[in-house]
């Protein structure tokens, strides 16, 4: 009996044991091993997203480091490269500001200024006191049909980076505004295919060209130099296969209108002495609202309405594009188009670094075209046309990158003796009597020119 009853309680144990182990390793499922495959098939639509792997895109292509199948491939590896990625745009998203300025001189310190709006050196130590004071941590290529030589150009000259509007007459300079806007496209396309449209973009630069003022600068050979370096790197990264004719027509109205009636002076000074477009604006790029401000009273004349042919979805959009890249021309805004370009490159990188492989149409990169079309990235695109070619002096060859370098060092002059005269701040570029020229024009480039081109010759 007591053998009998010694066995039936070992197999009532095992029983026990059995049923609690198939217990357990259903709630192990249920909490830990069910939650992380949901998360690692949520890895796996993060990736999709992050390495812009469609099967379209795939289809045909060898398989590498960074395109290997996302369902076959080890979750753990995944899971890091994607957090290497998300940590690439976290940085770029964040690293925004050069906090370092000890031992920089007063040229590199302008430029910086200028690019935030502020001078980085009394705000620097404004935190620095704070913080001692404070324990608790707070589409085509241009296509003459009359002679550019008539205009005082070459066809050479016209068509390279050698270009220069500073000689120019008045005459000179509207008739090759003229012909930059309404010979972009073939004749017959775009925007000004009819005597009727022409005559209208005449009268219509002609007004454009009246609103500039005779400033060191920002005047109207500033305008057609910016108008040409727009239609120029279009041609250039054949914009045609991911912007409409309407786009490309827009950003050449906005290049040639781009700084009308700028006063040689820029937003810092106008808030700082209080000025009515500062005020009208509240310190929100006044001079670019007022700009486009200006551009669209132009346009309210029938006789020089460049946009009399569209419709009215098409004129809203128009309108909408146009404000946008003129408003992008503020430096103010510098360092988040070199954020936004980095990013776009990061997030797309497997596209831009394989150019050349995946399917073509045309013989441009469907994987790319598919990137440039998104209404975003062409917005992006769109801002980053003209704003480069409103800063794209310092990549003209020497002649014209000099002369244009000392007239823009001359109105920063100009408003620095303003400034000594109403006895507010002269910012770090503006004092003719301390600025170090060549040093001035090093920092510009280093800071500024250098780091946009960089991120943009990576999508073209």
């Amino acid at each position: 009996v007591k053998s009998g009853l010694a066995m039936a309680t070992i197999i009532f144990i095992v029983f026990i044991m059995i049923f609690s182990s198939l217990a357990l390793s259903s709630v192990v499922t249920e909490l830990a091993v069910r939650p992380l495959e949901r998360m690692l098939g949520t890895v796996r639509q993060i990736a999709l997203t992050v390495f812009k792997f469609s099967a379209e895109v795939m289809e045909g292509t060898e398989e590498g480091d960074d395109g290997a199948d996302i369902d076959s491939s080890n979750e753990m590896k995944l899971l890091e490269k994607v957090v290497q990625k998300l940590a690439i745009v976290a940085d770029l998203q964040s690293a925004n500001k050069l906090h370092a300025t000890e031992g920089m001189q007063d040229e590199d310190l302008g430029i910086l200024s200028m690019m935030q709006g502020k001078n980085v050196v009394d705000e620097q130590k404004a935190v620095a006191q704070a913080r001692l004071s404070c324990a608790v941590p707070r589409k085509k290529a241009l296509v003459p049909t009359v002679r550019l030589e008539d205009f005082g150009v070459s066809q050479e000259v016209y068509q390279s980076w050698g270009f220069n509007a500073l000689p120019l007459t008045k005459t000179q300079r509207t008739s090759l505004a003229v012909f930059t806007i309404s010979r972009f496209h073939e004749a017959g396309d775009g925007f000004v295919s009819s005597q009727d449209e022409q005559q209208r973009l005449q009268r219509f630069v002609g007004a454009v060209e009246r609103e500039y003022l005779p400033v060191p600068f920002h005047n109207f050979a500033h305008a057609v130099d910016v108008t040409h370096g727009t239609a120029r790197l279009m041609n250039i990264i054949s914009s045609e296969s991911f912007l409409t004719d309407l786009e490309q027509y827009v950003l050449l109205i906005a290049a040639v209108a781009h700084d009308l009636g700028h006063p040689g002076v820029n937003n810092g000074f106008l808030s700082e002495v209080g000025h009515e477009l500062a005020l009208q604006y509240n310190d929100r790029s006044p001079l670019e609202n007022m700009h486009c401000a200006k551009l669209y009273t132009i346009v309210a004349n029938p006789l020089m309405n460049v946009f009399s042919k569209l419709s009215k979805d098409q004129y809203k959009e128009a309108r909408k594009n146009c404000i946008e890249v003129i408003l992008h021309t503020d430096m103010m805004g510098h360092g988040s188009m070199v954020k936004d370009l980095q990013m776009t490159y990061q997030i797309n990188q497997e596209v831009f670094s394989n150019k050349i492989e995946g399917p073509m149409i045309n013989g441009n990169n469907i994987a790319e075209l598919e990137i440039f079309t998104q209404a975003e990235t062409k917005l992006l695109v769109m801002e980053c046309i003209l704003h480069s070619a409103d800063v794209s002096n310092p990549c003209r060859i020497w002649d014209t990158s000099y002369a244009w370098a000392m007239v823009c060092l001359e109105e920063f002059f100009a408003q620095g003796d303003q400034e000594k005269m109403l006895g507010i701040p002269v910012q770090f570029l503006n004092d003719r009597d301390k600025l170090n020229k060549p040093n001035s024009q090093i920092g510009f480039i280093e800071f500024m020119i250098a780091p946009f081109y960089s991120a943009q010759i990576r999508l073209w």
